[in-house]
Order: C-alpha cells, then sequence, then structure tokens
C-alpha cells in the first residue's frame, strides 16, 4: 500500500517539532522510557490514518483526538498541530505528500490529489491494525474462544460473516416460531371442523360421509372427492343468506370450551411447573436475573479492561487480574442464567400454545353470543380473552414470563365465575330454541361445515407457506455456515501455517517441533498450541509469558500477510518486541528480513541493547534508527545527533537561556555517559535500584576511556603499528586535553565547576563549558559513521572500535 519517506510532525502529542528520514526503510526508534518513541509512532499513525490508536479502545473513555491529540500546550490551538508525511505508494510507483491537522483529522491535504492517491489513503484508514502496541500482543492468544474469533474477524475484516450468520440464525429462529404458531392455528381449526363433523380424527371418509348424510336430506348429490376447490354446501340456494347457525355444533362447542377449560391443567401441569421452579430459583438467587440483564454490559466490561479500574464503575480493584477475575465469574453467572432463560422460554411456548386452543374455543363463544345479541356474555367473554390474551403475551417474552408466578399458581384456566355463569345462561337461550328441521338442520349444518372448513384450508396454507419459508432459513443458514466454515477452515489452515512457521523460526533451537492448532466453529476460534512435543494445549496453559507474548507477535504477522499479502508493505510496532524473550531476538530479525522483505517496520525500544542488536543483525543502519535521549513538555523529545543538540543548545543561549542550555546539555550528558558507560565498560558502583548519576558515570567513562587508549597504545607499540600508534596518540591527547577544559575530574571536589551549577552560569560563562563537552565527546565517537566507541567482546574485550571500523584499535599486546 504505502512506505514512509520521511515524516515532519509539529505540536502533536508530545513533540513539538521533529523531523524523522524513514527512507522507506524499517526505522528503529530507541530510548528510555518517557523519551518521546510513542509519541512518534502516533504522529505517522495519524499522519496514515487520521486515527491515534492509543486515544481509542480499552481504556480511553474520555479521551479525544481533538482534545488530547495536540500537545498541551496548543490544546486551544489544534490548528497549530500538524503532521506531514512524504510517502511512497508501490502500486503506483508515485511518490506523494500528506498534511493532516489534529483540527481536521479526516480531511488531509494530498499532494498530488489524484483520485488513485487518495483512494490509498482512505483504504489505509480503514486499518487501524498496522499499528501494533504492546497492550495489544495477546488480545489474539489469552482471550476467550469467542472473542477471539471476534478479534481476528475483526483484523482480517470479516465482521459481516458473523453479523450475516446472526441475521439468518434469528431469521431461522422467527420463522421456525412462525411455523409452529401456524400449526397450532392448524389445529385448533381442525379440532373446530371436527367438533362440528361429530368426526373424531381427520378421516375425508367420515367428513364425506357427514356432510353426505345432510346433502341426502336436502336432495342434493353426494360428493365423492374433497378436493381443495371443493364446497361442501354446493347446491344450497343462497348459502350465503342460510343462518350460519347450527343449534346442535353450537351446544357441542359451548361443551368443548367447558371440557378444556377443565382438562387444560393437566396438559399444561409440567411445563407450569418447570416454570414456577425457574422463577423460583431466580428469587433464590437474584443475582441470576441482574447478572442476565447485564450479560450484554458484562461482556463489553471484558473487552474494556485496561488495569485495575473497572471500565464500568471506575470502581478500583487491587489489580486487573482480580477485576478480571470478578467481571469473568458474572459473566459465567450470566451463562448459566441464559441458560434458565433458553428452559423458561421453552416451557413458557408450550403454555402458550394451550392457551391459544383455549382463546380458540372462546372465540367461537363469542360467536354464539353476538349471533344471540347477549351483551352480557360478550362482555364477560370479551374481559376473559384479553386476559387470556394478555397471558399468551407474557408467556411469550422473558420480562413478563417471570411475572406470572401468582397467575401459574392460581387455576388461571378456570373460567371465571361470571363467564361460567353467562355462558350458563347463553347455554340455555341456544337449548331454548326449537329443534330445527331436518332441512334446516342440514341447510345450517352444510354452511357451518363450509366456513369451517375454509377457516382449516386457510391455517393449513398458511402453514404450509411458513413451513417453506422455514425450510428455506434452515437451508440458507446451513449452508451459508458450511461455505463459511469451509472458507474459514482453508483461511484458518492458512494462518495456522504461518503462524507456526513465525513461531518456530523465532524459537530456533528451542521449539523446532512447534505446531498450532486453529479451529474455527460458529462463534469461536479455539487455539491449541504444542508445549514440546508433550500435546497440545492451550496457550496459557504451560508456556511462558514470554513465549506468549511471541506467540501474539507472530499470529499478528500471520494476520497481516493474509489481510494485506504483497500490500503489507507498513506496520508500526510500539515497543512489542520487548515481549520476546532476548536470547530470541536476533531470531526475530531473521524472521522480519527473511518474510517480510518488502514491509517497513518502525519499531520503537527502550532497550538499547536490543536497537544494536537490530543494527548490527543488518535490519535497521545507522541511517535508519533514530535515538531519544529525553524528553520534557517545553521541548518534547531529544533525540541523538552531532548537531541537534549543539543548534539547541546555541539557540537558547542566542534568547540569553543559559538555564535552558544547561538543561539541555546536562540531559544529553546523562544519556551519553549512560551509552558510553556500557560500550566501555566502564566501573561504576552498584546501584540495586539501576540508577547512576551524571556525577558517577562521567568521571568513570573518561577514566575507562584513558585506560582504553593506554591499552591501545601498548598494542600498537607491540606490533610496531606506527600508523595506529599514532592514531591512538592523537586521540588520547585529545581526551586529556578535553577532560581538564570540561573539568569533569573535578566536579567531585571542587563544587564552583559541577554540572549542578551550569542553571546559574550566564551565556559568557557557559559557551566554553558547551565547548569543551563538544570537544570531549567529539574524542569518544566516529566522525564517519556517527556512532560511539565500544569495546567488543564485551568480557575480555580485545578491541576498541565503531561501526564502520574507521576506528578500530586492537587491545591485544604482542605475545613476547
Amino acid at each position: 500500500m504505502i512506505k514512509v519517506e520521511a515524516a515532519h510532525i509539529e505540536e502533536v502529542r508530545g513533540i513539538r517539532r521533529l523531523d524523522v528520514n524513514l527512507d522507506r526503510s524499517t526505522y528503529a526508534i530507541s530510548g528510555p522510557n518517557g523519551s518521546g518513541k510513542s509519541g512518534v509512532i502516533d504522529a505517522i499513525e495519524f499522519g496514515l490514518t487520521g486515527e491515534i490508536g492509543r486515544l481509542a479502545g480499552r481504556g480511553t473513555r474520555g479521551l479525544s483526538i481533538s482534545e488530547h491529540g495536540p500537545h498541551v500546550d496548543m490544546v486551544r490551538f489544534p490548528d497549530a498541530a500538524f503532521v506531514e508525511l512524504k510517502v511512497f505508494i508501490p502500486s503506483l510507483n508515485k511518490r506523494a505528500t500528506v498534511t493532516r491537522k489534529v483540527s481536521a483529522p479526516h480531511k488531509p491535504k494530498i499532494v498530488p490529489d489524484e483520485p488513485e492517491i487518495r483512494a490509498v489513503f482512505d483504504e489505509l484508514a480503514e486499518h487501524p491494525e498496522i499499528t501494533l502496541a504492546r497492550r495489544d500482543i495477546l488480545r489474539f492468544i489469552l482471550v476467550e474462544p469467542s472473542k477471539r474469533s471476534e478479534e481476528i474477524q475483526t483484523i482480517l475484516k470479516l465482521e459481516e460473516i458473523g453479523q450475516t450468520r446472526a441475521a439468518l440464525n434469528s431469521a431461522q429462529n422467527k420463522l421456525a416460531n412462525a411455523l409452529k404458531s401456524a400449526s397450532g392455528q392448524v389445529a385448533s381449526s381442525r379440532s373446530i371442523l371436527q367438533r362440528h363433523l361429530g368426526s373424531e380424527n381427520n378421516a375425508i371418509a367420515e367428513l364425506l360421509q357427514s356432510v353426505n348424510q345432510r346433502r341426502t336430506v336436502l336432495g342434493l348429490p353426494s360428493i365423492v372427492d374433497l378436493t381443495p376447490e371443493t364446497k361442501v354446501d354446493d347446491g344450497i340456494a343462497d348459502p350465503d343468506k342460510v343462518m350460519a347457525f347450527n343449534k346442535s355444533s353450537a351446544l357441542r362447542d359451548l361443551d368443548a370450551l367447558q371440557e378444556a377449560s377443565i382438562g387444560v391443567s393437566d396438559l399444561v401441569v409440567g411445563d407450569s411447573t418447570a416454570i414456577l421452579s425457574g422463577i423460583e430459583r431466580l428469587e433464590r438467587d437474584p443475582s441470576l436475573l441482574s447478572s442476565l440483564q447485564r450479560r450484554v454490559l458484562i461482556e463489553k466490561g471484558l473487552s474494556l479492561v485496561d488495569g485495575p479500574e473497572c471500565p464500568l464503575c471506575d470502581h478500583p480493584w487491587p489489580d486487573e487480574e482480580h477485576l478480571l477475575g470478578h467481571l469473568r465469574a458474572k459473566f459465567t453467572k450470566s451463562d448459566d442464567a441464559g441458560a434458565l432463560q433458553h428452559t423458561l422460554l421453552r416451557h413458557g411456548a408450550a403454555v402458550g400454545s394451550q392457551v391459544e386452543a383455549l382463546l380458540a374455543l372462546l372465540r367461537q363463544a363469542h360467536r354464539l353470543a353476538k349471533g344471540e345479541d347477549d351483551i352480557a356474555a360478550l362482555e364477560a367473554i370479551n374481559n376473559w380473552g384479553k386476559e387470556l390474551g394478555s397471558l399468551k403475551s407474557d408467556l411469550g417474552n422473558f420480562d413478563g414470563l417471570i411475572g406470572l408466578k401468582a397467575s401459574l399458581t392460581e387455576e388461571w384456566h378456570s373460567v371465571p365465575s361470571n363467564v361460567v355463569d353467562r355462558l350458563a345462561s347463553l347455554r340455555r337461550t341456544i337449548e331454548a330454541k326449537p329443534d330445527q328441521t331436518a332441512a334446516v338442520e342440514a341447510q345450517t349444518f352444510l354452511t357451518t361445515a363450509q366456513l369451517r372448513l375454509e377457516d382449516y384450508r386457510a391455517s393449513m396454507r398458511a402453514e404450509a407457506a411458513a413451513k417453506r419459508a422455514s425450510v428455506v432459513a434452515k437451508i440458507a443458514y446451513e449452508e451459508y455456515c458450511t461455505a463459511m466454515e469451509d472458507e474459514l477452515n482453508a483461511l484458518y489452515a492458512d494462518i495456522q501455517a504461518d503462524f507456526s512457521s513465525f513461531y518456530r523460526m523465532l524459537n530456533e533451537g528451542d521449539e523446532a517441533n512447534f505446531t498450532a492448532e486453529l479451529k474455527p466453529s460458529e462463534s469461536r476460534v479455539d487455539l491449541n498450541v504444542n508445549f514440546y512435543d508433550r500435546g497440545l494445549y492451550p496457550p496459557g496453559a504451560y508456556h511462558s509469558e514470554g513465549h506468549q507474548d511471541g506467540m501474539g507477535v507472530c499470529m499478528y504477522l500471520a494476520l497481516m500477510k493474509r489481510l494485506f499479502g504483497k500490500d503489507f508493505t507498513v506496520a508500526l510496532l510500539d515497543d512489542v518486541v520487548m515481549s520476546v524473550d532476548s536470547d530470541h531476538r536476533r531470531q526475530f530479525c531473521k524472521l522480519l528480513k527473511t518474510h517480510f522483505p518488502d514491509t517497513q517496520f518502525v519499531i520503537t525500544t527502550h532497550d538499547r541493547l536490543w536497537a544494536q542488536q537490530m543494527r548490527s543483525d543488518g535490519l535497521v543502519s545507522a541511517k535508519t534508527s533514530l535515538v531519544l535521549y529525553g524528553w520534557s513538555v517545553d521541548t518534547g523529545p531529544l533525540a541523538e545527533s552531532s548537531t541537534d543538540v549543539w543548534e539547541e543548545i546555541e539557540a537558547a543561549l542566542a534568547k540569553g537561556r543559559a538555564d535552558v542550555a544547561a538543561a539541555a546539555l546536562r540531559r544529553y550528558l546523562e544519556y551519553v555517559a549512560w551509552v558510553l558507560a556500557d560500550d566501555l565498560g566502564a566501573r561504576t558502583v552498584f546501584h540495586a535500584d539501576g540508577k547512576f548519576e551524571l556525577g558517577e558515570l562521567m568521571p568513570a567513562v573518561l577514566t575507562r576511556s584513558k585506560e582504553l587508549y593506554g591499552k591501545a597504545a601498548d598494542a600498537a607499540q607491540s606490533w610496531a603499528n606506527e600508523a595506529a600508534k599514532a592514531s591512538v596518540g592523537e586521540r588520547k591527547a585529545a581526551l586529556a586535553q578535553a577532560s581538564q577544559a570540561s573539568n569533569v575530574e573535578q566536579w567531585a571536589v571542587n563544587p564552583a565547576v559541577h554540572f549542578n551549577a551550569w542553571a546559574n552560569f550566564g551565556k559568557k560563562d557557559f559557551l566554553p563549558v558547551v565547548s569543551a563537552f563538544k570537544d570531549l565527546l567529539g574524542t569518544l565517537r566516529c566522525s564517519d559513521c556517527g556512532t560511539w566507541l565500544y569495546v567488543t567482546p564485551r568480557t575480555a574485550p580485545d578491541a576498541l572500535r565503531c561501526d564502520c571500523t574507521a576506528i578500530n584499535f586492537t587491545l591485544k599486546v604482542k605475545p613476547k
């Protein structure tokens, strides 16, 4: 996609002004903690994508680019905060410059502003995963399988797969429920038809026998075949004018309602008991219900944990592990509640179907009361019908269901006393009607039968349509899941192979037989890894934290390879390599050079030895390395350079700010003394906390430097190497002169010349100090390659040299 040639940063995060020449190459930024390394990563990420990952995601509530992107002194002037990147786009073979302001992060100025170039930046803005921070490397390793699936699908831009699967599953469940409801309607309408016909089963022969018996009375021809178009009242002069009332059928309907209200208790006793048991369980353990209601919130909270403070309520915990344990326990409890919810809804649906059966019978009674214009009966039936309808609705949702304890404990299915009275009165009214003549009875029987047959046919058509929809939804879901599983299995197999290969190279000689198993399923991805040929286990089971972190980096690289392929041209790794064991970092360099030769990695580290190792292994060079030795809110990061620090000091002195110049010189000397003490093997007093003062390190460095130059001169003398002897002599003399001018050796005995007094100097007094230290440090570094001198090997050294070997003095005296 893109490679960065250079970055110019102003007033972004902790940076005041900084230029970085990345030269399209892998680049190392090193320096102590707090020196501004991550600020450089933030700025480059912002320039490329318009986002700063550190200000988004877990643990960043209340943070934003607009408020916290500018330098703290420029919060009110966000226009002053910007990043300018010069980039190269390999796919287009073009260069471009992008300038992005914090005040308008998503409105970059691109030169040249061509559609194809802008498209590259638009695509890059969709990929914040080009930045990997230390806190992110375990999100693929030590997480729940469902969360791992989510993380991997997010980074591979596969979120729509899960969303589509969930939508299809939801549709399948809804249509399956619709089919159940339609089937219930079929059963209900069939029962009503059979009751009218006086038939105990759904046999066509019985139906035709009952119908033809009435048709014979009316002198109508018998019906031989019952087809979907058959009308059982065919031949009646005007069936629509025939009163659709059949006395015997009406009485059977009322008898059925009474019998159903009595018999339903036996049909629902098991389901009702199960529902009541579940409700009582929720009452005994109210936290089950609350944990269920907060399940989604807890899941979100788990993803946001970043430290010992709860992201949901800000409550402080002893440490992050205690907080995670607490949330995971709640989440596990919500799993139990989720299972209970599913059980309650299943039993609720069973009871609801019986309620619907009662409602169907009640609707028949309602028609009879309406036909008799029995207002009192209609009111009583309507009221009970509303109660049953409300009960059915509550049985279909969890919140309503758990409030039905009282209703289910009582005999909700019993006919209310006022309804009993009104139905009895209605029955008496119907019984008092004169028996219908055979002809009238036959006519009303057939017209009523036709109406109920049409209802039955309509319900069957609805059921058939619901079944077709349900079957199609099920097939679509299953086919999608199968196709998704096949594709994901192939995808994860490739990721698994790359992950295993990368990890074996990273741990060459330690876990040469390492294998991994990445198994996707509907909504989870399980990861098991080989532990020294003892079997496959989760990464957190036996591997050390360092190895787990190494797995995280390897998984990230495998995912990036799969996501971008040949377009994986840039990645920002913010202090993540520190997680790789020091013994394996050389292999990490080999991994990047071997498998990602065309990718530009920008790597930050606070470990100077690791920074040197990257250079010695050829991953970066002196030109593609930046060393930051300090930071202040006023200056931003201070970069090691033979010119920058001196220019900064000269600029401060030009403004009459000797105090600022003194502070800059002191910070620089603290860093350089720390580097040289380590490179040269200077002897210092041991400190358990590993902290050393400038007053200890610089004198020790000078003492060791003089000692090494002395040994180099003796060695040159023994080998009769006059050129080396002369060169060492010159450097030794220059060191002695500069040392005397800088007064370093007098710090311990003369407070007037100690560096602590510099802040009180005036410009005139401080200029000689600056000149003396500039000369002093010049005697300890190579003017050609700019590297500080160091001894090699580190134990029992036999040479004093620089990186380019322009300075390479032997310390071994010729044997006599």
